[in-house]
């Protein structure tokens, strides 16, 4: 197939110098999310206490859909440091799964948010009917999170369909630079639309928690969900907010890219390199904010402390005996 001269100019510079640094950095960022998110969920796994709370497993989707979506960006690093104009396959590939993990991870502090205002909120309303509560019970935690996920994936088959994964002006393999505005506008809908709208949603969420607290501040026999319910507030209100300054320098390239002006390739990837800062802190904000998982894994860390020690005294003692025969 042809290309035209602008198409040919902007795959040039996708794969030109800055395609390089940017990828290094791309896999690095990638890994330690990986690293960190697998830490998380292994956390929940291993540990009793973590499993039997049902609220816990939304903190374990929203690491999930972070593990995944960093899965997919170790693609497209790989893309960018061996692809070319001529050999763009692996992009095409890291694309479709970039933008629909991507949509994943967006809802997820809004379905936190929400999950604990109807858990908390049941305390003194527990014979009202809501479909909130309904919709939010323990035995619907895991197909909610399962939907969640199908739901992702089947906002973005117009794009799957229409080809319109690979290059984009951000500067990774995520959505093409699109020349039509019917998939422009798939695009806006499918991740812009979740983006935009799950902020929206937390933040009303969140205020609902705020009062619902202030109002009952006297409870005494439900201490322990308040208190987790304080430790999932702050998790939520970071993670809401700081996309605001990481992610919007993406969305905005990739949604205002027909009334933008065509910027340097290197330049739009400075504006995006902090991108992977939102996904690199959401595990350990969990973990440093939330009580029941701080707990843990500070029991984890002393625990090592010990055993080192212990390591390092058996091995000195076998050296000895050593030098002695």
């Amino acid at each position: 197939m042809m290309l035209n001269d602008t198409t040919f100019d902007y795959l040039y510079e996708f794969y030109g110098n800055s395609a390089k640094w940017f990828a290094i950095y791309t896999l690095i960022a990638s890994l330690f999310v990986i690293t960190s998110n697998t830490f998380l969920v292994t956390l929940t796994l291993i540990t009793p206490s973590l499993r039997k709370n049902a609220a816990n497993w939304f903190l374990v989707g929203f690491s999930l859909s972070d593990l995944l979506h960093c899965m997919a960006q170790l693609v497209s690093g790989y893309a960018m440091l061996n692809g070319s104009i001529n050999d763009r396959y692996w992009c095409t590939v890291a694309g479709m799964f970039v933008v629909s993990t991507g949509t994943c991870s967006f809802g997820f502090p809004a379905l936190i948010a929400a999950e604990r205002y109807y858990k908390i909120s049941a305390v003194s309303q527990s014979t009202a009917l809501s479909i909130g509560r309904a919709m939010f019970a323990e035995r619907t935690t895991l197909p909610l999170i399962v939907g969640w996920y199908f739901l992702s994936v089947t906002l973005n088959l117009p794009l799957m369909l229409n080809d319109a994964f690979g290059e984009d002006p951000g500067g990774f393999c995520g959505a093409k630079k699109f020349t039509s505005v019917r998939l422009l506008l798939s695009y806006e809908f499918s991740v812009m639309l979740v983006f935009v709208g799950s902020l929206i949603i937390t933040a009303i969420y969140y205020y609902r928690l705020v009062k619902w607290l202030k109002s009952h501040a006297t409870i005494r026999n439900s201490k322990e969900s308040v208190d987790y319910t304080t430790g999932v507030m702050r998790v939520t209100k970071i993670v809401t907010l700081l996309p605001l300054f990481t992610v919007t320098p993406v969305a905005i390239l990739s949604a205002g890219q027909m009334i933008l002006p065509v910027t340097p390739m290197w330049i739009n990837r400075l504006l995006v390199t902090p991108y992977f800062l939102s996904s690199a802190a959401n595990s350990w904000l969990t973990i440093g904010l939330i009580r029941q998982y701080r707990v843990r894994f500070l029991q984890l860390v002393s625990s090592a402390k010990k055993t080192v020690p212990k390591t390092l005294y058996g091995l000195n003692n076998r050296s000895i005996t050593v030098r002695r025969i």
